[in-house]
């Protein structure tokens, strides 16, 4: 890559931040441009849901990158400027006003957004969480006492129900699928996280979907469910997933599905755009599987990095299906993938346990291992399953 190049990164997350180290530590010497919606310098979100929601860290701590840091790595950040369009024909990103910035290579990072439910469009007292703000606003909510109801058990709305209960709310968490984190987890594992967090004090109500919002002045005062139950709200949190912020691509004539679509490689099908993080997605035998996790993010950008200076190979993104997840002041952490029979062996503790290490077979294989508490002894069983960084 030349170094009179011009790379433009759009989105003010990890995804971006990563991808522009990658390009400095692999000597590409250009210029390079970060454009951001958010008034606020880069920052890691996992402990929006976590230590920064408990008050236990400040904003400053959570900066992936500053103005000193910004400087040194020779980045111009753009902050409060919304991308809105683009025209890679004539390589140009359009900005909110009007603005246009030219470019020579192009890097979508904009991440993605909850999902909203228009039965609750309005209410003060209904959060969604993504960003300092929704943070902030959510834990002004999360007195002791109070009823505060987390529609969907995926990771976000479990580490907010356990960050709720252990400020001494009343907390029911609703969740459509029969069993919280089947989907990763399988049934069996599902239910061991589900009755764990249930010892810490948290309701759960599976297999059940809200029917209406009893509202009044702007506040959702009950949840009606189909199955008849009404729930008592002081806050909600709604956590029923997130999509892609690949609106402002809608005219641009990319391939987007369910994101922007991009390869193992974050090439999208211009050759001058490139995509990392939650804003893309790839097909992975047959199907379109999203970036979703913390570190799936970090070992992408390298790789987008990489592309830029044209050294992409055949080479396949490897992804280990990794992720951990802090909750009830203990670590979560899963690799792999779990059969749909699957032969669980307690090589720590048991699932009664507030710790413990799980192995999962499919037959004689080892598919994945699951650990609650125990990072030292995961680290040490999972070995085998991890990819490579």
């Amino acid at each position: 890559m030349s170094g009179s190049r011009n790379v433009v990164l759009v989105g003010g997350g990890l995804a971006a931040v990563r991808t522009a180290q990658a390009l400095r530590e692999r000597g590409y010497g250009g210029r390079m441009a970060l454009y951001a919606d958010e008034s606020h310098w880069p920052y890691d979100r996992p402990p929006l849901t976590k230590n920064f929601l408990l008050g236990k860290v400040a904003e400053p701590a959570l900066r992936l990158l500053d103005e000193a840091a910004a400087k040194g790595l020779g980045l111009d950040v753009h902050l409060g400027r919304r991308a809105t369009g683009l025209q890679p024909a004539q390589r140009r990103l359009l900005l909110a006003g009007g603005e246009e910035v030219v470019y020579d290579d192009l890097v979508v990072a904009t991440g993605a957004r909850p999902r909203q439910l228009d039965l609750l469009a309005g209410c003060s007292n209904a959060h969604t969480l993504r960003c300092l703000e929704d943070s902030v606003r959510l834990r002004a909510d999360l007195k002791p006492g109070t009823q505060v109801v987390v529609l969907g058990a995926g990771f976000i709305g479990l580490e907010v129900a356990a960050v709720a209960t252990g400020l001494g709310c009343a907390v029911t968490v609703v969740e459509p699928a029969p069993v919280p984190l089947a989907g990763v987890l399988g049934d069996a594992l599902g239910r061991v996280v589900q009755a764990w967090h249930e010892r810490k004090g948290v309701r759960f109500l599976c297999g059940a979907q809200v029917e209406r919002a009893v509202t009044e002045a702007g506040c959702v005062l009950s949840l009606a469910l189909q199955d008849g139950q009404s729930l008592p709200v002081d806050a909600v949190l709604v956590a029923v997933g997130q999509q892609p912020n690949v609106d402002w691509l809608a005219e641009a004539g990319l391939h987007l599905q369910q994101g922007l679509v991009v390869d193992d490689w974050g090439r999208s099908s211009d050759a001058h755009v490139y995509g990392v993080g939650d804003a893309t997605t790839r097909l992975v035998a047959g199907h379109w599987r999203p970036t979703r996790h913390w570190t799936a993010v970090t070992e992408q950008a390298p790789r987008v990095a990489q592309a830029l200076f044209g050294q992409a190979d055949d080479t396949p993104l490897v992804d280990d299906h990794y992720f951990w997840s802090d909750q009830h002041g203990q670590k979560l952490q899963f690799v792999g993938a779990v059969p749909a029979l699957p032969q669980l062996d307690w090589l720590v503790g048991g699932p009664e346990a507030d710790r413990f290490v799980v192995r999962v077979r499919d037959g004689a294989a080892v598919t994945a291992v699951f650990g609650l508490g125990s990072p030292r002894d995961f680290l040490m069983h999972s070995d085998s399953l991890r990819s490579p960084a």
